[in-house]
């Protein structure tokens, strides 16, 4: 069965009235998906239906139509909406997970047939080919929301194969859509993948729109700015570690053949000043502003990309609430089924303590755990903001049955000695729906790797204003000005290898909980990702919670990387892991 076909088929106009605003519903990347697992006996059945891919891109609503299913598989539950999340989060080496299906990556030991794993690899192709095919319909039409719809596909595109170079190192690179004569593609090398992210991200650049020139909440130009930064900064952070792993292959400079670039570090600082001197991005007011609960926080003034979701539909799409959220704690609705699955570990914690909370813990590698004595009590003028606004600890009143529950520190060891995410608020989540988005990036990103780059480049004395944007908006609550987290200066940051380190627990401090954890664990190399296993492996012992929910994680270098899933494997003889 052809292409053409496939593609005629897979499209449907609903003759519903009470669809029209969603009267297409394009399921190309379904047909696609199924083609990576046995493909021509899955089509055989497919029925035939009345509209053909040329009607469906012949149109500006049909192409902003497909536009939609571009962000619907970006954001999906086997992508950003729960998969990455449930996979990256508990194999970062910084969470813990109860969940049965992620036992192998909660113990940092993962296995090729982990179930999150298959279907979230699937979830990122089956976002692929959905860019494709809108790439392929769209790029010699003349319509006037061409050029936003080919910036936004491009840009979804380099976002998605940045994530799978990042994760898996070489993987299979498809720029059109799959047919039944290339199901099975080899994979390409690290350079070949980084070389289309960057060309991707450039044509983005180009293409997509300024600020309110194109909806509310949906990348502008600047995005791909932030993220060819973030591209940069990952190559020249993984070039520069001094420990590797031993097939770890290096991307340089001379082999970006669709850019002229000598320096990486620089490359990212030019790309981070465009954001900062002309992207119209501020850092909310507090650092509670992003985090309340309502529609406030979503889309703000730091926003630069963020996944659209809203509290209606039948499928869970995004389950941040349940993933997260303890069981009847009072941030969300009453007698929803929220599970806290995925939790800070111990360390995560205590470091945000040890270094903000203003009390002296000199010498001391981890505060005290176990007892009523050794509950967190904050000192409002003093401790970091951020504490209170990020962690959920000491203990909590259920509001299903008014029971007690203690966490971290108030117990050390069992399923509860955990301190729980506090960010994701929602009191109308119904089990189901949450209006939460999911921001990718925003303006204290932009800011700490500015101040990253800074440091790599000059030294601290220049980079220190960037980094104490972040920390002076972390003072500020809405009754004035805590003490902590304190600027930092030549004498609390003295050293350019100082900063380097601090700079990686800044980005902890300030983005926990936002899916930044397994890149930054990783993009500095092998040496800091076993330091900080090393440190993660000093708390439990401290603890005395190894095999009571804690894991000691040995032999690491293999979970610098994912394998390929062996669905993949055994479908594509193409593939050798």
């Amino acid at each position: 069965m052809g292409l053409k076909k496939n593609i005629k088929s897979a499209l449907i106009i609903s003759k519903n009235k009470h669809m029209k605003n969603t009267r297409i519903s394009f399921l190309i990347f379904s047909i696609i998906v199924m083609c990576f697992f046995n493909c021509e006996q899955q089509l055989e059945d497919i029925p035939e239906n009345d509209l053909s891919a040329d009607q469906l891109f012949a149109d500006e609503e049909g192409t902003e139509q497909a536009v939609n299913g571009m962000y619907s598989q970006l954001q999906g539950y086997d992508y950003y909406g729960a998969r990455m999340r449930l996979l990256l989060w508990p194999h970062s080496g910084k969470y813990q997970s109860k969940q049965n299906a992620n036992a192998d990556a909660n113990q940092l030991s993962i296995s090729n047939n982990n179930l999150n794993l298959d279907r979230l690899w699937r979830g990122m192709y089956q976002t692929v080919n959905q860019v494709n095919t809108v790439i392929l319909y769209v790029k010699d039409r003349d319509l006037d929301n061409k050029d936003t719809t080919l910036g936004q596909a491009y840009f979804i595109r380099a976002l998605v194969y940045f994530d799978l170079v990042r994760m898996f190192g070489e993987v299979p690179l498809r720029t059109a859509p799959a047919t039944v004569d290339d199901i099975n593609i080899a994979k390409s090398s690290k350079e070949a993948i980084y070389n289309l992210v960057i060309s991707d991200l450039k044509k983005a650049l180009d293409l997509l729109p300024n600020r309110g020139e194109y909806l509310d909440g949906r990348p502008i130009k600047y995005a791909a700015n932030a993220y060819l930064a973030k591209v940069y900064i990952t190559l020249a952070g993984a070039n520069d570690a001094t420990e590797q792993p031993e097939n770890f292959n290096a991307v340089t400079e001379s082999e970006i053949t669709v850019a002229d670039i000598t320096n990486f570090w620089e490359e990212a600082r030019g790309e981070l000043d465009e954001v900062i001197n002309n992207g119209g991005y501020a850092l909310t007011t507090t650092f509670g502003d992003l985090w309340e609960e309502g529609i406030g926080s979503r889309n703000t003034s730091e926003s630069i990309f963020e996944l659209q979701y809203g509290a209606t539909g039948a499928s869970r799409d995004n389950d941040i609430i349940r993933d997260v959220v303890l069981a009847g704690h009072p941030i969300v609705a009453e007698n929803t089924n929220t599970f806290g699955r995925i939790r800070p570990n111990k360390e995560m914690f205590n470091d945000h303590i040890i270094q903000y909370s203003g009390e002296d813990y000199s010498g001391v590698d981890f505060i005290s755990a176990g007892s009523g004595r050794d509950i967190i009590n904050l000192d409002t003028n003093v401790a970091d903001p951020r504490i209170d606004e990020t962690y959920i600890f000491n203990s909590y009143t259920r509001t299903n049955n008014n029971r007690n529950v203690n966490l971290f520190p108030r117990v050390n060891r069992g399923n509860n000695a955990y301190a729980h995410l506090k960010k994701y608020k929602d009191l109308t989540y119904n089990g189901t729906n949450t209006f939460n988005n999911i921001i990718l990036m925003r303006y204290a990103d932009i800011l700490l790797m500015r101040a990253e780059v800074e440091n790599e480049i000059n030294g601290p004395s220049s980079a220190y204003a960037f980094v104490n944007q972040v920390l002076q908006r972390a003072r500020t609550t809405e009754s004035g000005t805590t003490q902590e987290p304190a600027d930092w200066d030549a004498t609390s940051i003295p050293s350019k290898e100082v900063f380097r380190e601090r700079i990686m627990k800044e980005r902890e401090y300030e983005l926990n909980g936002e899916g930044h954890e397994w890149f930054d664990m990783r993009r500095r190399g092998l040496g800091r990702f076993q330091e900080q296993i090393d440190h993660h492996n000093a708390a439990v012992t401290f603890y005395s919670s190894e095999n009571n929910r804690d894991f000691i994680f040995e032999d690491v270098e293999n979970e610098m990387t994912l394998p390929i899933p062996s669905a993949e494997l055994s479908g594509n003889n193409l593939i050798n892991e």
